[in-house]
């Protein structure tokens, strides 16, 4: 006892002169276990503080058993012993696995393990505060409710698949926020085996592979759930003579072991010492029996139920003044919950080292100063360098060289700030090849507030900077590519107004880019006559359906533009419709149509003048004919009333045939004027049939002198078409002039000429125009259309070109075949009737 209190063993002992050397703190707790032990003159046992002479603190453990003495008067008999180096060692066990805990808390990760089978043992904290789940809800098979239910099934089926194969696990799902929003993460899980090859263990990690500037930029650490130790120390004494003979032992030791005083004193042949531990325990009592010298030893002692608990044993001798031993005082105190505390907390300093060390992911730790103290096995393999050569600032080697300054200077930044950062550089793997990293790294305060470590972690993401790079040039191309078509693109939402417009389709409509633009903005710019269908268009797409549009606006500087487009439908939000489609500024393509339609009307007209000039002399003989009548019945009239009596009757009969004659007459000048007029195509009802009697009323005497014989088979329920009569009428008379001019030569055969029309399935109408003439070689088909082509030596070669047009304006078809026989026919087929659309369409 004086030697723990290191007290002059010549002095007397006072409780006052205990007192004295107790902390102020301790004070009142020694004072409280005096006052209670006078009181209650019981057994007492507490452990407190003293100061030591050279300012050192000692942990004393005392146990106090009341007893009075022959004279009746109480004392206490007891045991001090010095419990510092236990006390020491608990701290440094708390310390390492406070330490411990901190990495997984700092560790900007989700962690996490699972047994052999695939259940989860394990989340920390980052993962359970994304989920909103406890760690009982996760355990098991029970995180999967967070993962979102396209991914779970096929996850839980990989993940069985892994557990089978004893391969490691490596898949991207999303999983499930606590406010319910859906991330991406990649999950990777690395087997932990034992030395035979077995799988021990499962461990894992969560990256959230978000969009980093949506995503959470701090990882929270998940604080493992620990058991308490609890501390609870018993203590055993016994005393034994100078030689080791026992002499005494307490009701506490007796109790405990369950044995009679007598049989404790042989301790060493009975079973109370583990016999794995008994020869170990009996040397070292014989060795300090024979020196003197203090015996401390762990062993394993047999409790009365027959269970061995671990027993932290200690004996010092008692001295006289002259130095000899006198007897032995012995304390034998439970140590069993420490002993399974360090198991415990060197197993999970092992286990914590295993993930680190195992987590498909590079980690360090770095001091205040941002020197690097720690990088995790996988940091090394990648790098392919020793822990040696990266500590420090060594690690700055494997930094690409055209980064290093950037990242330096960002680290720098950082640890002046003291806040969590992130930033980009390329790393260099053990193959000299470069990858692109994003480095992470936050920091660890101590109880007051200051920095004491820094915790890191780098991140491939190579493949996401190809495919930003990738999609950045895909998306350049794409932007050139509206431009040089003058074609633009957007998403829009009608009902809520919202629009999402490429930079071609702001600069089509003149707009600033990013103008907030609404369908009102747009109404504002379109041409009056084009607002009805424009609205309708709207309303239609309101509904969900796909729409096409085409529109006239005026930008802010004057000029008009002509827009065409569609939009299609992607998908549906809240019950709204979303829109894709593109616009295409079809101005100029506008301007050279018009200009084309006015060339081929100019070109249309030439060719009838050209055709009625070659019918001149036909012309003339329609007109000779009535004017002729005319001469003739008007003498006959004058004849008849110079009679006496003069023939009222019969001069009324001749001026009628002369009204007659004369508006034979005028038909035929009003039909040539109409050919001759050069004015706007408009379309109108008309009978196929009647048009063509006309065109051959006007053309037989022409026919007739180059000895064409004519005939028609006109159907008789032939439909009402709707068409341009004149320009109808100027591709029946080209067909019929051709057909005349192919049959000139022909003098071996009657020059037959064919009128045929027909009533097609598809509500069509044809016309056929079949002569016996020199018909052409097949080859040749498709040249017989071409403007300026003809086979005739005094031919403009238009007509036929001209006439096609014309019949694909009237979305048609002409076309030739080669007769079985000589000769060609020509063919033409159209509606019966126009619709809306088209009506609009061919009046534009």
């Amino acid at each position: 006892m004086y030697s723990i209190f290191a007290f002059d063993p010549s002095l007397p002992v006072t409780l006052e002169l205990i007192g004295n050397r107790v902390p102020p703190e301790d004070q009142p707790m020694l004072e409280d276990m005096i006052s209670r032990a006078r009181r209650e003159e019981g057994q007492f046992e507490y452990e407190h503080r003293i100061v030591m002479p050279d300012g050192s603190i000692k942990y004393i453990h005392l146990i106090g058993h009341a007893t009075h003495n022959a004279e009746g008067r109480l004392e206490y008999i007891g045991a001090a012993q010095d419990v510092t180096q236990r006390r020491v060692a608990e701290e440094q066990l708390r310390e390492r696995e406070l330490n411990l805990r901190r990495i997984t808390q700092t560790i900007p990760g989700m962690l996490w393990s699972a047994t052999p089978d695939g259940a989860v043992d394990y989340r920390n904290r980052p993962w359970l505060d994304f989920t909103a789940m406890t760690a009982e809800q996760a355990e098991g098979w029970g995180w999967a409710t967070a993962i979102h239910p396209d991914d779970r099934d096929a996850m839980i089926e990989y993940w069985r698949s892994c557990l089978a194969s004893g391969l490691p696990f490596d898949t991207e799902a999303r999983m499930r926020r606590f406010d319910g929003a859906y991330h991406w993460f990649l999950f990777r899980v690395n087997p932990l085996r034992d030395e035979s090859g077995r799988i021990v263990k499962w461990y894992g990690t969560n990256l959230d592979i978000e969009d980093r500037k949506r995503a959470e930029e701090l990882l929270r650490a998940r604080e493992l759930s620990w058991r308490q130790i609890v501390d609870n120390i018993p203590g055993f004494v016994h005393t034994t003579s100078a030689t080791g003979e026992v002499e005494f032992i307490n009701r506490q030791t007796v109790e405990y072991f369950g044995k009679t005083n007598e049989s404790l004193k042989d301790w060493s042949r009975i079973d109370i010492v583990h016999p794995d531990d008994l020869p170990r325990v009996i040397e070292a009592w014989r060795a300090s029996v024979e020196t003197g010298q203090t015996y401390e030893v762990e062993q394993r002692n047999r409790r009365a139920d027959g269970v061995y608990r671990w027993f932290q044993s200690r004996g010092r001798a008692v001295r006289n003044r002259k130095g000899e031993i006198t007897a032995w005082y012995w304390l034998n105190t439970d140590i069993e919950d420490r002993k399974r505390a360090e198991e415990a907390v060197q197993s999970n300093e092992r286990n914590l080292s295993l993930i680190i060390n195992t987590m498909p992911i590079l980690a360090w730790s770095a001091r205040p100063d941002g020197s690097a103290e720690f990088f995790n096995q996988h940091y090394l393999d990648y790098v392919g360098l020793p822990l040696e050569k990266l500590q420090g600032w060594g690690w700055a080697v494997a930094v690409h060289p055209d980064d290093l300054s950037a990242l330096i200077e960002t680290w720098r930044s950082t640890m002046s700030a003291g806040k969590p950062t992130e930033g980009e550089a390329r790393l260099r793997r053990f193959d000299g090849e470069y990858r692109w990293f994003l480095f992470r790294a936050n920091p660890m305060h101590n109880e007051s507030g200051e920095i004491a470590k820094w915790y890191g972690t780098n991140t491939d993401i190579n493949d996401r900077k190809r495919a930003e790079a990738e999609l950045k040039e895909s998306y350049l191309r794409l932007t050139e590519a509206q431009r040089l078509s003058k074609t633009g693109s957007f998403i829009t939402d009608l009902v809520a107004d919202d629009h999402n417009w490429s930079e071609e389709t702001f600069r089509i409509f003149e707009f600033a880019p990013l103008t907030k633009i609404t369908v009102q903005m747009i109404r504002d710019m379109i041409y009056p006559e084009d607002l009805p269908p424009f609205d309708s268009m709207i309303a239609r797409a309101m509904t969900g359906k796909d729409v096409d549009f085409s529109f006239r606006f005026v930008t802010s500087r004057g000029a008009v533009k002509h827009i065409r487009g569609m939009a299609r439908v992607i998908e549906h939000i809240a019950g709204r419709p979303l829109f894709i489609g593109a616009l295409q500024d079809v101005t100029d393509s506008k301007i050279a149509e018009e200009a084309l339609n006015r060339a081929r009307s100019d070109l249309a007209h030439v060719a009838r003048v050209t055709t009625l000039n070659a019918l001149t002399a036909s012309i003339a003989h329609e007109i000779n004919q009535p004017l002729s009548g005319i001469i003739t019945n008007a003498n006959t009239g004058l004849w008849l009333l110079s009679t006496d009596p003069p023939d009222l009757d019969g001069a009324r009969e001749a001026a009628q045939r002369t009204i007659r004659d004369g508006n034979r007459a005028s038909d035929v000048i009003k039909r040539l004027r109409t050919l001759y007029s050069k004015k706007e195509s408009w379309p109108e009802s008309m009978d196929l049939n009647e048009a063509i009697r006309e065109v051959i009323s006007l053309s037989l005497s022409d026919l007739q002198r180059n000895r064409v014989i004519v005939r028609h088979e006109l159907a008789d329920d032939l439909p009402i078409i709707t068409g341009d009569r004149i320009q109808l009428q100027q591709v029946i008379l080209n067909l019929v002039r051709n057909a005349s001019e192919a049959m000139s030569t022909i003098d071996d055969r009657p020059r037959e000429l064919l009128i045929k029309t027909e009533r097609e399935e598809d509500n069509r109408v044809r016309l056929s125009v079949k002569d016996v003439g020199v018909g052409f070689q097949p080859q040749a088909t498709d040249k017989l259309f071409e403007a300026f082509y003809t086979t005739k030596r005094d031919g403009m070669g238009i007509g036929l070109h001209v006439s096609r047009s014309i019949i694909e304006a009237h979305y048609g078809r002409l076309w030739a075949t080669a007769n079985d026989g000589p000769g060609a026919t020509f063919s033409f087929a159209i509606p019966c009737s126009l619709t809306g659309s088209e009506t609009r369409g061919k009046s534009e």
